[in-house]
């Protein structure tokens, strides 16, 4: 997972923030552990 060893002190930060992210409606979670970008958030940004 995006070069990093697979162990719960390695992968607890990432997925609280994507479980974050889909609190805000920026993220959708398909399935436990599985997220997309949610509906209308375009991945195209100005970077602002």
């Amino acid at each position: 997972m995006f070069g990093m060893d697979v162990v719960p002190a390695r992968v607890e930060a990432p997925r609280s923030k994507a479980k974050r992210l889909v609190a805000r409606g920026w993220l959708a979670e398909q399935q436990p552990g599985q997220f997309t970008l949610a509906a209308g958030v375009s991945g195209t940004g100005d970077g602002s």
